[in-house]
């Protein structure tokens, strides 16, 4: 029987072996570092990086991964000195670099990857590019232990996230830089702000795929944006400064840089335009308010102001102070929860934009009011005031009750003209006058139920069109 079972196992560990299947699955792209395109000049030096999303949460036996290979076009050649770095979900690992035939890199792990885990691998070397080659391909083979392969090559796809080359082909361009840029000239604002707008030339080469402002010759402004003939550069600290440009067909094959310009830059002094489309809702976290942000590109701070209903007796909240800058997944409306208790009565919400320079834009405000009762009562679907177009019924007109919260509207026939139902954490629920048609209905006075949990309240709307 254990005889059977060793020739069993032999036959899968060959046909695994054979067909080049595994359970490890892997995805991998190649980039020059710096840039979003997989373009290289030719007879150059040029920082690359592999990068590997591998999978091991089916791994089994014998693809524990020790060797990282990558094979290079023909043509690419690079050196055990020009290899960088093997990071692992941005954790550097122990490693040495092994170069065979000039153009396979073996990135040999001191500790074998033996965990289950999917991770992102990052691989940072140096690599010659050759003079005679258009399209390059590179490949990436996982090695075991035993240094036998770990199913086939990985195929290309998405593997760091970012919007960039997503496969493992190079485009090789003649190492021909661009003409320069011309009629490159910057300008200071007049308006308050300190900032600074540049206009240029379109280039007319073809290959080139952007600009490269160059701000007092070392700080660089990548534009990567053939098309573009015009940039405004926010935020600039006052005093005298210059700038020139290039076009670029990558970032290592670059023209000439243009005639240095300079200008005189001043003191930020402009208020930042205010915030837009402020809304406020109740929910059991509190009172939330979201906004739009301000247009002006140079606002650091939103303020949250909070009082009664006149302006001048507005107070910024605790922590009512929020950073304006957003991660790109985030949602492109900013929130607030104000989670004080209040009490009944009318209060405003105010939102104020604050720039680098401290400069604040008038407010953007908002009316709350909290009753506990239906408000307003009577109302007019029909005005162009939102104080007054829209019926509030609050969940707090039965106190200190959990549940369903929910309201329905009669007519004086006692038939069913629109029921209304709270998504989980609604405190209030708001009645347009129209029917389950969505008309609105006619004037008149109309009944509601107004339910939380097993608990209810009835009474009278008065709606005057």
């Amino acid at each position: 029987m254990r005889n059977i079972i060793q020739f069993l196992l032999l036959i899968i560990f060959t046909f695994t072996t054979v067909s080049g299947f595994s359970a490890v699955t892997s995805v991998g792209e190649v980039n020059v570092e710096g840039e979003t395109k997989g373009i290289v000049p030719a007879s150059s030096t040029i920082p690359l990086i592999v990068s590997l999303t591998i999978d091991r949460s089916l791994a089994e036996p014998g693809e524990e991964i020790r060797t990282i290979e990558i094979t290079m076009p023909n043509g690419f050649v690079t050196r055990i000195g020009d290899f960088k770095y093997i990071h692992r979900d941005g954790i550097e690992l122990i490693a040495r670099a092994v170069v065979s035939g000039g153009n396979v890199l073996r990135i040999e792990l001191t500790d074998p990857i033996v965990d289950f885990q999917n991770s992102l691998y990052e691989i940072a070397f140096d690599s010659q590019t050759p003079n005679n080659v258009f399209e390059a391909i590179f490949k990436v083979l996982l090695r075991n232990r035993e240094d036998g392969p770990i199913g086939e090559f990985i195929r290309d796809g998405q593997a760091d996230g970012k919007l960039n080359n997503d496969d493992f082909t190079l485009q090789v361009i003649p190492n021909v830089p661009p003409a320069p840029v011309t009629d490159f000239s910057v300008e200071a604002d007049k308006t308050g702000e300190n900032d600074v707008t540049l206009t240029w030339n379109k280039s007319l080469d073809p290959d080139v795929n952007g600009y490269i402002i160059y701000r007092n010759k070392e700080f660089t402004i990548n534009i990567e944006k053939r098309s573009s003939t015009t940039y405004r550069d926010v935020n600039v600290s006052p005093g005298n400064h210059t700038y020139q440009i290039t076009a670029y067909k990558t970032i290592f094959l670059q023209s000439i840089r243009s005639p240095t310009q300079s200008v005189e830059v001043s003191v930020d002094t402009a208020a930042p335009e205010p915030p837009t489309a402020l809304r406020i809702i109740t929910s059991n976290q509190g009172v939330e308010v979201f906004w739009m942000g301000s247009v002006t590109r140079d606002v650091t701070t939103y303020k949250i102001l909070f009082g009664s209903a006149e302006f001048e007796n507005l107070q910024t909240l605790p922590d009512g102070e929020l950073s304006a800058e957003k991660r790109a997944n985030e949602s492109p409306e900013y929130r607030y929860i104000d989670t004080q208790p209040l009490e009944i009565g009318s209060f405003t919400y105010a939102i104020v934009a604050i720039d680098e320079a401290g400069n604040e834009s008038s407010p953007i405000k908002k009316r709350y009011r909290v009753f506990d009762r239906p408000y307003p009562n009577p109302f007019t679907p029909l005005s162009n005031d939102p104080d007054f177009n829209t019926v509030i019924f609050p969940a707090r007109v039965i106190e200190d009750i959990d549940g369903e919260f929910s309201v329905l509207l009669f007519n004086l026939n006692g038939v069913l003209i629109r029921s209304l139902m709270a998504q989980i954490g609604e405190t209030e629920l708001k009645w347009d006058g129209k029917n389950e048609n969505g008309d609105i209905v006619e004037s008149g006075i109309y009944l509601y139920q107004l339910q939380v949990g097993d608990s209810y309240k009835t009474g009278t709307i008065i709606l005057a069109k």
